[in-house]
This record gives C-alpha cells, sequence and structure tokens, in this order.
C-alpha cells in the first residue's frame, strides 16, 4: 500500500484482527468457575470450551486456504473474524448445547485467522515482514493478557460471566467490519488466489520440517500452561508463586516474540538462532524439575522467552520459506493443523504419565524428549530452503 494513511489502516485493522486471535480463547477461564456453577455442569463438561476450540484450530485449519483462494484473504478474514464475533455472542448465553455450538464457530474463525495472518503478511507486508509478524506475535500476546486480565473485574462490576465473554464479540465485530471494508476498496483482480490444493504440500520436506516443529512447539507451551503450577507446587513452591510463574512465563515471551521476529526476518540462516530458543527452554525445564524452589522465576523466564521465541520464529518461517501469499496460507493451514492437534493430546499424555507413575519425572522426561524433537526440527527448518510445489500436485 502506497500511500502512508492506507498503510496505517491495514496496519490497524490487522492488529485488530490479531487482538482477537487468543482472547476469546483465554477469556473463559478466569470466569469457569462461575460458569460451571450458572450451569450447573461438572470440570469435564466445563473444559470442553476450552478444549474443544483448540481441537477446531487443528481440524479446521486445513479447510481456510480454500476459502481464501475462493474469496480473497480480505473477505475471507473477514468472515473468520465475523465467526469469532458470532461464537463470542453465543458463548455468552446461559445454556451449555449453545455455548459448544458458540465454541465451535469461535473455533472455526480463529483457527482460519491463525492461517490467513501469514498470508496476508506475504502478501501486503513482504518488505516488513519482521516488523510486521513482530506485532502480530506482541498484539495476540496483548489480547490474551488483556482478556485474562479484565474477565473478573468485568465479572463483579456486572454481576454475571457473560460480560466478559460478550464483550470480545463486539471487538471481533468491529475489527470485521474493518476488513470488509478494506475488500471492497481492493480491485476484485487483486483479490484473486491460486486453487493449488493443500495436498501439495504433502511432498515437501520443508513443509513436514516446519509442521513438526509447530507441533512440538504448540504441544509444549499447552502442557506448560496446564500443568506447570501443579507441578511447582507439589514441589514446594507456595501457589501464589506458582501462578505467578504462568504470567511471567506469557508476559515474558510478548517482547521475546517481537525481537524474534525481527531477527529472523534479517538473517538467511536460522539453525543457531532455534538451537538457542531451546536451550532456554532445556534450561527451565531442567530447573523446574530439579530444583523448582530455588529461582522458580527464573525458570519461568527462561521458558517464556524460549517458548515466546520458538512460536514467532514458526510463524515466521512460514512467510520466509513460501513465495506467494496462497502458498504460506497452505503452509500455515497444514502446520497449524497438525500442531494445534499435538497441542490437545499434550496435557493428557503429561497428566497420564502423572497418574502412571506417580511423580512428574516421567512425565518431564517426554517434554525433554519431544523437545529434541522440536530442536532437530528447527535445526532444519533454520536452513535456507524454500516449499516447492509441484504443479497441479
Amino acid at each position: 500500500m502506497p500511500r502512508p494513511s492506507a498503510s496505517l489502516l491495514w496496519l490497524l485493522a490487522f492488529a485488530f484482527a490479531a487482538l482477537n486471535l487468543r482472547a476469546p480463547i483465554v477469556v473463559i477461564g478466569p470466569v469457569l468457575e462461575p460458569i460451571m456453577a450458572s450451569l450447573h455442569i461438572g470440570a469435564g463438561a466445563a473444559s470442553l470450551l476450552t478444549t474443544g476450540m483448540i481441537l477446531c484450530f487443528g481440524l479446521l485449519s486445513p479447510l481456510a486456504p480454500t476459502l481464501s483462494a475462493r474469496l480473497g484473504l480480505d473477505r475471507a478474514i473477514a468472515l473468520a473474524l465475523v465467526a469469532v464475533a458470532a461464537g463470542s455472542a453465543l458463548r455468552g448465553i446461559e445454556a451449555f448445547p449453545i455455548m459448544l455450538l458458540g465454541t465451535l464457530f469461535a473455533g472455526l474463525g480463529i483457527a482460519f485467522g491463525n492461517v490467513f495472518m501469514p498470508s496476508l503478511v506475504k502478501r501486503d507486508r513482504a518488505d516488513r515482514l519482521g516488523q510486521t509478524m513482530g506485532l502480530y506475535t506482541v498484539v495476540m500476546g496483548i489480547g490474551a493478557t488483556l482478556a485474562a486480565g479484565t474477565a473478573v473485574p468485568l465479572l463483579q462490576a456486572s454481576g454475571h460471566w457473560s460480560t466478559p465473554v460478550r464483550l470480545w464479540a463486539g471487538l471481533a465485530l468491529v475489527a470485521s467490519m474493518g476488513w470488509l471494508w478494506l475488500a471492497f476498496r481492493r480491485p476484485a483482480a487483486a483479490q484473486a488466489g491460486g486453487a493449488v490444493r493443500m495436498t501439495a504440500l504433502f511432498k515437501s520436506p520443508v513443509a513436514w520440517t516446519l509442521t513438526i516443529f509447530m507441533g512440538m512447539q504448540s504441544l509444549g507451551f499447552y502442557t506448560l500452561q496446564t500443568w506447570m503450577p501443579s507441578v511447582a507446587i507439589s514441589s514446594g513452591v507456595s501457589s501464589t508463586m506458582a501462578g505467578n510463574m504462568v504470567s511471567l512465563l506469557n508476559l515474558v515471551s510478548i517482547p521475546v516474540s517481537y525481537v524474534i521476529a525481527r531477527v529472523a526476518a534479517r538473517m538467511h540462516r536460522h539453525s543457531l538462532l532455534v538451537l538457542g530458543m531451546c536451550a532456554l527452554i532445556a534450561i527451565g525445564l531442567a530447573g523446574l524439575l530439579l530444583a523448582p524452589t530455588r529461582l522458580p522465576a527464573l525458570w519461568a523466564i527462561l521458558l517464556g522467552a524460549g517458548q515466546g521465541g520458538s512460536f514467532s520464529f514458526a510463524l515466521t518461517m512460514i512467510v520466509l520459506r513460501t513465495r506467494e501469499s496462497q502458498h504460506a496460507a497452505m503452509l500455515s493451514g497444514m502446520s497449524q493443523s497438525v500442531g494445534y492437534l499435538l497441542a490437545a493430546s499434550g496435557p493428557l499424555l503429561f497428566g497420564a504419565l502423572k497418574a502412571l507413575t506417580g511423580g512428574w519425572a516421567a512425565s518431564m522426561g517426554l517434554l525433554m524428549v519431544l523437545l529434541g524433537v522440536q530442536a532437530v526440527a528447527g535445526f532444519l527448518i533454520g536452513r535456507p530452503r524454500m516449499v516447492t510445489l509441484r504443479q497441479g500436485g
């Protein structure tokens, strides 16, 4: 976009979309107890409101590139945000079946948005990849932080848990209107996408390497989000400090994700960079297992830096390892689909090993082994090779 005003409007629309791609997931957690009491449901049923959304990410992401190829990226992202708004509104209705339907809609919208955003960067900001991908990861983190931090105060101010949930429905609707406006301003020919089947990616070693890296990173992140407080508390860390460790992990990941995106966009070879991030995670995991009470804040900082950097690195590689925006959407759909399916299984495997062995050593060992897989995949994707697609593949 040549004009500064047009570029600024695009960035605002982009940032507002990113703001809505994590917040609807996080906002449920702080008000889950009131939701359970209001609907008279147990923890198992209530968990569907969060894990169900993550499963949507894994199962529905592969459908996104086809939609963007048919509608164009601008219209597709607008439609995805409408789905997020509708789903968030339905999740604010005090009826469990309707809330599950809302979870499906919101999960669909966020899954598609996750796929479209790197493709938008590839198409419109190819000259500023690092800055824009850094902005993307930072704003997603800010949205999650705001959603978690304001949920309880909004509940207390309004007297009902639906208020913070519905707030994000309104914000997603505003974001969708911005992208609809941009879609109508862009010539139809500029929105056309190539109709390439995603199965063509199955023949690309680069695509599979990035997919494995994204999967291992997502699995580790969501497992730590779920179980790190329990591991710390069982080892003698106070419950307050254990909760602060999760907050610190997420807080540190925000600036680190921006820095890594900027640095990665300027580099030609990335293998040493990704190995450094995996080393930070390894030290944090070892500290959490072997000396959790000595420096709990340090372990959280190391894990946040490694995880935040790895996530930002994976998203940036989607853009750097593809030549066209539609190919970026396809790679994003493939890598995030497998990534979130693995992420949904991580907490279950971690907890199952704890129940089987009676301690955390085996569970933490599993994370270390999978981190090794992540490091190998990261080293390979760090080499300057592009995703290649065969015509008609």
